[in-house]
């Protein structure tokens, strides 16, 4: 049975239709190798003077190569480098077939080469995850508290949940993928979260509840950022420019945060010379 969710979950287009794309940016293209042994690429966007880097999690029927363009734009729209890493099973990864373990070692992957190879502080990273990418990007953001901000694009608060609701979700426990709804409230940044209202493939119902989870963190007060819920959209409708619109002034809202406490660290410090 689990293998059935699995399969259901993780619908990875034919392999041989991103190879072309991938292999033709060559300048931005490199291989990392997960703690599972999968060897997986990664495309990295640089935007030169850009004070963060995204690292962005694909839904689960595309992949890297189909999402170049939007990346692009997300690069330019939102002045920000972009790195975009693939899932173990899809395009040219090799090793092991889609799981959801698989795409946890992947994030972790990419997140250690932003960090340690490119020496990208944490509190310069933006995680992005869109549909079932919200998964591993959750379970990221709740172990590492030092990230900047998450962007979650019509999350799920499970697989199951997802699919056949919260009771299901409960009888079927052992067999659910990506609960978020588990980890969303250790997060320790702002969450910009947008979601269609008239999502039939992941309910809206999803965002609002994982909303709800965050407005229970002790200091949510300090990290509070207004959900985007929008009216007359569905999963594959989102209106991109509107959505990166809002991708953009999250960021510039994370970016004043960030002054605001370099300021204040700056003058403890100038108190405590004197």
């Amino acid at each position: 049975m689990g293998a059935i969710v699995s399969a259901i979950a993780f619908p990875n287009p034919p392999r041989d239709i991103s190879a072309h794309a991938l292999r033709s940016r060559q300048n931005q293209l490199v291989f990392l190798n997960t703690q599972g042994g999968d060897r997986i690429p990664v495309i990295h966007i640089k935007r030169p003077n850009a004070k963060f880097t995204v690292i962005y999690s694909h839904g689960n029927a595309e992949d890297v190569g189909l999402s170049l363009p939007y990346l692009d734009l997300l690069s330019e729209r939102c002045n920000c480098s972009v790195l975009a890493y693939e899932y173990p099973g899809y395009s040219l990864s090799e090793g092991s077939e889609p799981s959801e373990e698989g795409t946890y070692q992947a994030i972790n992957a990419a997140y250690h080469y932003v960090s340690d190879v490119l020496d990208v502080d944490a509190g310069n990273i933006v995680l992005f995850g869109r549909s079932l990418g919200t998964g591993p990007s959750v379970d990221l953001g709740a172990r590492t508290p030092g990230v900047a901000g998450i962007i979650l694009q019509s999350p799920l608060e499970s697989g199951i949940r997802c699919a056949i609701g919260r009771f299901s979700s409960c009888t079927l426990y052992p067999l659910d993928i990506f609960r978020s709804y588990q980890k969303i409230d250790s997060i320790k940044c702002p969450v910009l979260i947008m979601h269609g209202v008239e999502d039939e493939v992941v309910p809206c119902d999803n965002g609002k509840a994982l909303y709800e989870a965050l407005e229970t963190r002790p200091n949510h007060k300090d990290l509070h950022y207004d959900p985007v819920w929008i009216e007359g959209r569905g999963h594959n409708d989102m209106p991109e420019m509107e959505c990166l619109d809002h991708c953009r002034r999250f960021m510039a809202f994370l970016k004043g945060k960030s002054e605001v406490a370099a300021s204040l660290t700056s003058n403890a410090s100038s108190a405590a010379g004197r």
